[in-house]
């Protein structure tokens, strides 16, 4: 199996995760059992280890969803999710040093796991801003472009879209690869070009200014044949 085939299979085992998690989603649910179980269900699936300070997923609920916190800081709480809350869920398993990373936003409406738009108009919104801010990164991100100019374009479509970025390092995603601490950032800063890197993560931490409401969806890119895909 070749490297970018490791990628793929834990990104993989990251989404089927995230897919098997929503039957625990439900009112009474904490962000640490819903730890417990994405831990158990990545185990189960063949990781190895968790890359981000061996911490197995960031999960944010009702009042937290605005938090961004560093992996070796960060706390799950023991607060009941509510019948109406929302929960953002963001993995970082690894097969043998290959990570996966993969970020998504889930909705309870009357204690039942419901889509954005059933569960209410800011929840839509905030949905479809996700969607569009994926849709422009394959729209304008080129191989020679530089981290921070794909920060900077992404930057003017958030707040085109009235939104605000929540990340606490004020970036948009990183590369992805066995160095924790050599990563390559969609920040304002970094000059390096996005083709120095093997793939990378996207993924928006997003609100709009004074709502309790923050949303996530992250992939994880690599450009093929000049074009970006989802890896």
């Amino acid at each position: 199996m070749d490297d970018l085939a490791r990628y793929e299979r834990s990104q993989a085992m990251a989404r089927d995760t995230l897919a098997a998690i929503g039957a625990f989603i439900r009112p009474g649910a904490t962000e640490a059992s819903l730890l417990a179980e994405c831990r158990r269900l990545m185990d189960a699936r063949g990781a190895t280890g968790y890359w981000w300070f061996g911490v197995p997923a960031v999960i944010l609920a009702g009042p937290r969803l605005r938090d961004s916190v560093e992996g070796d800081v960060f706390e799950p709480s023991d607060v009941p999710i509510a019948a109406d809350d929302m929960v953002t869920i963001d993995l970082a398993p690894e097969i043998d040093g290959y990570w996966g990373d993969c970020a998504r936003s889930f909705f309870l409406k009357g204690g039942v796991l419901v889509s954005a738009e059933a569960a209410g108009v800011a929840q839509a919104e905030g949905m479809a801003a996700e969607a569009a801010l994926h849709a422009h990164l394959l729209t304008v991100a080129r191989p020679e472009m530089t981290f921070r100019a794909l920060h900077a374009a992404i930057e003017a479509e958030v707040d085109g879209l009235g939104f605000e970025n929540l990340d606490f390092l004020a970036n948009y995603g990183h590369n992805i690869g066995q160095d924790l601490h050599a990563r390559a950032f969609i920040d304002a800063n970094c000059a390096l070009r996005l083709d120095s890197v093997p793939m990378f993560t996207f993924e928006p931490h997003i609100a709009k200014a004074g709502s309790a409401l923050a949303f996530k969806y992250e992939e994880v890119y690599r450009f093929e044949d000049g074009r970006l895909r989802v890896l």
